[in-house]
């Protein structure tokens, strides 16, 4: 009774029970020993060659927004701005090439789990796999990206008129780069060369947007290079769920170990 009536008094409070705190998820690592057998040994064998990519891989990304962050490739040297492109074309050849040899493991290991007779460790070892390959994956698809924005890079050097042709420009036409479709220097050319501007000019709809490479509103190469690593560095907590994803299954696949 005299319980009762102090949880009814008012003003008598009492402390909630504490929230126990959350396990955090499991890091990925190489596996360091299991019992030696045939089937152990291959398991672990094509795991740890996996793991091992994926976290230098993790490295190399992180080094990949370092370098996206500080380049300058567009300070007016041509070499500099070489180099830079070529720099980051490594970064994409080494994370493509391991992520590409890693997930060769991925898919042995997930061949050594169909042929398992046993459905937990089956179970378990594809879950393995799958998450390892999906971190893989992520990686993969940054080199490609990395790939893609190097040739829209090239595309646009390409496009772009050197300073020989733009001084040639500037006689025949009155503007460096008559492509650009402002509206003074869409006239200016046109009047230089109506024929040549013909399909520039809209009279229904003003000036039509340049072509490629023509915008003067582009994105310079640095100021992608910055997007770039700010998407890449969105990414990166995908690729550690999927690691810990992976990492959560190592005990399960090796049980038999």
């Amino acid at each position: 009774m005299a319980a009762s009536a102090a949880l009814l008094s008012p003003g008598v409070t009492f402390a909630s029970a504490p929230v126990p705190a959350a396990t955090p998820a499991p890091a990925l690592k190489v596996i360091a020993s299991v019992r030696s057998t045939p089937r152990c040994a291959e398991i672990v064998t094509h795991a740890n060659s996996a793991i091992g990519s994926a976290l230098d891989n993790d490295v190399l990304i992180q080094q990949l927004i370092t370098r996206l962050r500080a380049v300058n490739l567009d300070d007016g040297n041509p070499i500099h701005r070489r180099n830079g492109l070529d720099a980051l074309g490594e970064f994409a050849k080494n994370l493509a090439k391991q992520s590409r040899s890693a997930d060769d493991e991925v898919k042995r290991l997930r061949a050594l789990a169909a042929k398992s007779t046993h459905a937990q460790e089956q179970k378990e070892l594809k879950a393995f796999a799958d998450e390892l390959g999906g971190a893989l994956w992520r990686q993969q698809k940054i080199a490609r990206d990395v790939n893609g924005y190097l040739a829209a890079v090239d595309f646009q050097d390409m496009a772009t008129f050197t300073e020989g042709q733009q001084q040639a420009n500037r006689a025949v036409f009155g503007v460096p780069d008559p492509l650009v479709a402002s509206p003074t220097d869409a006239r200016n050319a046109a009047q230089a060369n109506s024929e040549r501007m013909r399909n520039q000019i809209d009279p229904s709809a003003g000036v039509r947007p340049p072509p490629l490479g023509h915008d003067p509103n582009q994105l310079t190469a640095t100021q992608e290079a910055s997007a770039a690593a700010a998407d890449f560095q969105s990414r990166l907590p995908d690729i550690t769920l999927d690691e810990n994803g992976a990492a959560e299954h190592v005990t399960g696949a090796l049980s038999r170990c």
